[in-house]
């Protein structure tokens, strides 16, 4: 008997014009992931009517959702899409700012079962946050937190019409080779401090809205836009500590860039430490400050984060 292979599991996606319903010739973009969480999500009311018998009297189906995340590594060129559905926005002369623009995209997850293929998918999915690593030695890795709408009944064909891209080779950027610029700075912080480990974390804050007599949701809306994350910074000398105790403004930026040239510059301008200072950690290994830090709006560029991207000369 043929069964789905985790390792031949196709994730696609294509953007909606109108926000909930699948284009009606889509043209899917392949996209490279690690794990895939996103799944229908269904909802039960148990009856709680007391039957002389002690028996459970019924099982309700009252309602579905769809939520989960997407584990990615990162690429030049290949998410730029779910970037600007993160952001709410678009990438203008190559600088993305977030926005309010609520954007949204269908994603397709096709299993290989040998003779007869199983396609599922899912609408109106908007990406509600980006948890992005960077770690010495490894990898710069993405998950991307999804809440849709509905999902159609599952099928054994293509939608009439669809086509797929191939995905994108750009290379993975690491964090060991590929992060330059690397720049935290404040009034105290003259110069930057040397990462061990920087975590981003952008959340939309979105929520599901239901009325009555609909099954699905009937739409997401936005909440603040709020960018978080956390530092391990080497304790070299009491700047980064003095920037935390004295509340000062700090900006944090810095750039992926892969071996051909392609560039993204990510820029924090208005940044509190929101705590840490250092411990002593005992022997074999040094002392660092763990720092927790929280983005506010910048009015010089009228944003709390931007992307700027340059593609290879």
């Amino acid at each position: 008997m043929a069964f789905a292979d985790g390792s031949q599991v196709r994730l696609a996606d294509v953007a909606e014009t109108v926000i909930g319903t699948i284009p009606a010739t889509p043209a899917f973009q392949i996209m490279r992931y690690r794990t895939a969480s996103v799944r229908l999500a269904k909802q039960t009311d148990i009856s709680d009517e007391v039957r002389s018998d002690r028996n459970v009297p019924s099982i309700t189906d009252v309602g579905r959702n769809v939520s989960g995340s997407i584990e990615t590594r990162f690429s030049y060129g290949t998410y730029d899409k779910w970037l600007e559905r993160l952001f709410c926005s678009a990438f203008s002369t190559g600088v993305l700012k977030n926005g309010i623009t609520p954007k949204a995209g269908t994603l397709e997850l096709t299993y290989q079962q040998g003779g007869t293929d199983s396609y599922v998918r899912y609408r109106g999915c908007r990406w509600n946050t980006l948890d992005l690593n960077l770690r010495s030695r490894q990898p710069v890795q993405a998950t991307w937190g999804i809440m849709g709408i509905g999902s159609p009944t599952p099928t054994t064909s293509i939608i009439t019409g669809a086509t797929y891209t191939p995905a994108t080779t750009t290379e993975d950027f690491n964090a060991g080779l590929n992060v330059a610029n690397l720049s935290i700075l404040s009034t105290a912080m003259v110069a930057s401090p040397k990462v061990q480990a920087l975590s981003v974390r952008i959340n939309n804050n979105i929520y599901q809205v239901d009325v009555v007599g609909q099954y699905d949701a009937y739409g997401h809306g936005l909440g603040r836009f709020e960018v978080t994350g956390n530092m391990t910074v080497l304790f070299e000398d009491l700047a980064a500590y003095t920037a935390i105790i004295s509340h000062e403004d700090v900006a944090i930026g810095f750039d992926l860039s892969d071996a051909k040239g392609n560039k993204y510059h990510f820029s924090i301008p208005k940044v509190k430490f929101t705590d840490g200072g250092p411990a002593a950690p005992g022997n074999g290994q040094p002392v660092v400050l763990e720092v927790p830090f929280q983005a506010f709006f910048d009015p010089t560029s009228s944003a709390s984060m931007s992307i700027t991207k340059t593609d290879a000369p």
